[in-house]
């Protein structure tokens, strides 16, 4: 007879924030903690606890107690508490795939400082989880993942499948990324609280067992069995030995052992793990109903999702590559500054915090953190950018009439396009005495600025095709090191310029200059490619664009011949669901603005951008009637709800703006909604009318390819799906992409293959396991989202489409500068490198180290390529890396003095770089 072991694991999950605002759960965590160290005190039976995977518990609760410092190392240190990897329990889906690898970086690198930490991928409750994710704990040395939600193993009522090779007979399997790496997974079949409070009474004990054994037993593929003995925000049971001990008594057959996760996994592994089935890729529970999936927690609260956005673009694909720049220009790196704005902003990543499924007080709060760590990412970006500037040789330019200015491109691509920029023609400095008097004075000498009379140049003189606007006189001031702030008006106009072939890890100098301090004033002609509008359409060389009366679109691929009609529409719906799901009302019909009137204007027109306005104010329902407040109240199921919304509308002014640029191939759309009604959502709708069966999702360091329609089970009316930076449709031939910045949910409708981008949603509750109002969850006020639409050849992966759709929300960034000598010539690339199908992920310098560390990934999961780079620095050497910067096998050059690495499909590659400074 086999012996059982019941393995318990004494823990409790941890939501930093959710139902209670962060400093109420702290609290708690307070209260929990010194539980545990008098629990280590008293029992010597009470062997560990596992702190939920992440490090921050320990964080939180010793900026509060710092005196325990010294008691919780020692308790790391002898295993009793179990901490990490991640430094949060993220949100997989919602954040950035660099996000990810760094929540798992400085959750190592601090749980390791602190004692050590558990090498588990720990996912328990995200909501579905990435494909990648296998390679990414496995680059971290981790070959286990335990998580909760995303694969079904099982069907109703515990009925066991077979037959299906998405799901597993199993609650332990494999779990396989799209590159191969594959690891021992672990689902918790009955939830992570399947052996919490553990009674000492005999008989009471006897019934929990006979329940949880047979449940347990119902899923597990042998003997060892997991018993979660905790849940969200559990109290410790002090009690435990004594309930184990008396478990032991009922049921001598049973080993009821106090385990832990590395306890549990070696017991399993002795056991038949051959036996076990495999899993592929992302779990996003798409073998289930699909009502349960908590999927459209991506367009809750959409102003939280733009906000990060902008907070990992700015530290990703700006300040660090500027930070790499300017170090290797002779600049200090500022670590601990970077490592303050990326903590600030992961503990905005947890599920409850960037799903926006929280209550209001959690979300003002996360809007403080985006606000803090973005201002010091601006803040650090700009000192980069001025300590390189400074460093251009830009002495070729007129020392008397020139004022350069850089081109940052940090984007990792090479990049052309419209860049626009503010250029202070002169700057006045003052005290405090009469700035009025100054200001007028400054005023008057420029009345008369004519842009006609300057011109921009390249480095070598040569005249950019440019726009030049006199903004007037407006008030500066320097924070100099060494004396008083000093305050100017600064004479300023508005430059914008087309810019060609920007190295992606570089950047090129121009300058504005007086026509008449050039020896030959050149004229600059519109070259071909500029911009044209007439009427209601605009089109450059590639793309014809023509506005409907109702708003929509037609585009015009020129270099392809397809034309795709009715772009553009929105769609309202009701929502009576809640912060987690969507729930359109029973019968009701979708409005569409399909046939509405719509003023349309051209509000901007230069050779180098056309800019429409389609302006509307459409009447949509004010909310739900009365029955929802009551279904909420009594806590109705969401999906068996049947509110309705009410007839009585109001007016939601809706502005678009499209635009079309010199020689591109995308139209960007900038969408202004003043939201002012209620329990809603707002989508736009891109008709394609391509033949696809699948649809190309951006994902976690991978580009992802999902079936348009769902698996048999699914029986939800809605198939949203998660997207980060874009998703797109082919046929083979041609295709269209709709990259976004901060729009995470979109469906692909089958009629005509639309694909729907959710622009706002609002709903009236939290939603789970209580009456939770969230009136700020209805995002009333103005919300302004921005896309671009993209077409191309073949499909977005082997056309390149995706650079252009990841560059889409990198800024430009451009300094002014002086003319003066430099060690920097005036166009320059730090790291040249190339590689089909491979997408910059990041730029950094090493945590512990000096090193360049220098990140890719294949888009492509069919075909392996060639990553090949050059430094323009002296180097050390260059070696293999990983996702947490561990040294591997040097790396030599080849006979064109270039290093390379070979990358399987779907291979996340990081580069270390050991400059010579």
């Amino acid at each position: 007879m086999t012996i059982k072991t019941a393995h318990i694991i004494a823990h409790s999950h941890w939501d930093r924030e959710w139902y209670l605002p962060y400093e109420k759960h702290r609290l708690k965590l307070v209260r929990l903690m010194e539980d545990l160290i008098k629990a280590f005190e008293r029992d010597p039976e009470f062997a560990n606890f596992h702190l939920d995977g992440q490090y921050i518990v320990l964080e939180d609760y010793l900026q509060m107690m710092p005196h325990r410092a010294e008691q919780v190392r020692s308790l790391v240190e002898q295993g009793k508490l179990i901490v990490g990897p991640w430094y949060i329990l993220q949100d997989e889906f919602l954040v950035s795939s660099e996000a990810n690898a760094r929540n798992l970086l400085i959750g190592i690198l601090l749980s390791k400082k602190m004692g050590g930490y558990a090498k588990i991928g720990y996912f328990p409750d995200s909501f579905g989880n990435m494909g990648q994710a296998p390679q990414l704990i496995r680059q971290a040395g981790i070959d286990v993942a335990v998580y909760g939600r995303g694969v079904k193993p099982v069907g109703f009522n515990n009925e066991v499948q077979s037959g299906n090779e998405h799901t597993s007979k199993y609650s332990e399997m494999y779990w396989e990324s799209p590159d191969g790496s594959r690891v021992l997974a672990i689902l918790f079949a009955n939830w992570y609280n399947n052996g919490m409070e553990i009674p000492t009474n005999p008989e009471a004990a006897k019934a929990y067992w006979a329940e949880k054994l047979a449940a347990a037993e119902a899923f597990a593929s042998g003997p060892e069995l997991l018993f979660m003995n905790g849940c969200d925000h559990q109290p410790l049971q002090k009690d435990l030995s004594r309930a184990l001990r008396t478990a032991g008594e009922m049921l001598p057959d049973v080993e009821f052992r106090h385990s832990s996760f590395p306890e549990y996994i070696e017991a399993l592994r002795q056991a038949n793990p051959d036996a076990l089935d495999v899993v592929r890729g992302e779990l996003r529970s798409q073998w289930t109903d699909g009502w349960i999936t908590l999927v459209n927690t991506a367009s809750a609260r959409v102003y939280i999702k733009q906000q990060n956005v902008r907070s990992q673009t700015l530290l990703e694909k700006v300040v660090e590559p500027l930070v790499v720049m300017a170090h290797l220009t002779g600049s200090s790196y500022p670590r601990h500054e970077l490592l303050y704005a990326w903590k600030t902003l992961l503990q905005n990543h947890p599920h409850d915090s960037i799903c926006g499924c929280s209550i209001d007080e959690v979300h003002r709060e996360m809007m403080t953190r985006f606000a803090k760590s973005q201002q010091v990412a601006e803040s650090i970006a700009a000192d980069s950018a001025a300590a390189v500037a400074a460093a251009v040789d830009t002495s070729g330019f007129d020392p008397e009439s020139a004022r350069p200015f850089v081109v940052f491109n940090t984007s990792g691509h090479s990049r052309s396009g419209v860049v626009r920029t503010t250029v202070d023609i002169e700057r006045r400095y003052f005290d405090h005495q009469a700035p009025h008097e100054k200001y007028e004075a400054f005023k008057e000498e420029y009345h008369t600025f004519d842009p006609e009379e300057w011109i921009v140049t390249d480095e070598g003189g040569k005249p950019v095709e440019a726009n030049i606007e006199p903004l007037g006189p407006v008030f500066g001031y320097d924070l100099p090191d060494d004396r008083f702030r000093q305050p100017f008006w600064a004479f300023q106009v508005d430059v914008e310029l087309y810019v060609k072939d920007v190295p992606g890890i570089g950047y090129r100098t121009y300058a504005l200059v007086r026509k008449d301090s050039l020896t030959k004033a050149e004229s600059v002609s519109p070259a071909a490619g500029g911009v044209k509008a007439d009427g209601n359409a605009m089109e450059n060389r590639y793309l014809r664009v023509e506005i409907a009366e109702d708003g929509s679109f037609t585009l015009l691929d020129k270099v392809n011949g397809r034309k795709y009609e009715g772009l553009g529409i929105y769609e309202d719906t009701g929502d009576i669901g809640n912060e987690y799901m969507y729930r359109q009302p029973d019968g009701e019909v979708p409005l569409t603005t399909e046939g509405l009137s719509a003023d349309i204007r051209l509000v901007k027109h230069t050779p180098l951008a056309a800019v429409y306005r389609i302006e509307r104010v459409w009447n949509l329902p004010l909310g739900a009637d009365a029955l929802l407040d009551e279904e909420i109240r009594s806590m109705v199921p969401f999906r068996y709800r049947k509110s309705r919304r009410v007839s009585e509308t109001a007016g939601v002014k809706i502005v678009t703006e499209l635009t079309l640029g010199k020689d591109s191939r995308s139209v960007g759309i900038r969408s202004m909604i003043d939201n002012t009604v209620k329990d809603h959502r707002i989508r736009m709708l891109f008709k394609t009318g391509l033949a696809a069966d699948h649809v190309m999702a951006d994902s976690i360091y991978e580009v992802a390819r999902r079936p348009i329609q769902p698996e048999a089970a699914w029986s939800n009316p809605s198939n949203a799906q998660h997207q980060n930076a874009f998703i797109s449709l082919s046929d083979g031939i041609a295709g269209l992409t709709v990259a976004n910045q901060g729009l995470n949910e979109y469906e692909v409708l089958p009629a005509h293959n639309t694909m729907a981008v959710t622009l706002v949603r609002g709903v009236r509750e939290l939603g789970d396991w209580g009456v939770f109002a969230t009136p700020e969850a209805q995002c009333l006020g103005t919300h302004v989202l921005e896309m671009e639409l993209i077409s191309h050849d073949a499909d977005v992966v082997e056309s390149g489409a995706f650079i252009e759709a990841y560059q889409f929300p990198v800024p430009w960034t451009v300094h002014q500068t002086g003319v003066h000598g430099g060690k920097l010539p005036a166009n320059h690339t730090f790291l040249e490198w190339e590689g089909d199908h491979l997408a910059f992920s990041a730029l950094k310098l090493g945590e512990e180290n000096e090193d360049l560390m220098f990140r890719v990934f294949n888009v492509s999961s069919a075909a392996p390529t060639t990553l090949s780079f050059a430094p323009s620095f002296q180097v050390n050497g260059v070696y293999e890396s990983t996702i947490i910067e561990e040294r591997g096998e040097e790396m030599g050059r080849n006979e064109q003095s270039r290093y390379t690495a070979e990358l399987g499909p779907a291979k996340i590659q990081t580069v270390g770089i050991r400059p010579a400074l």
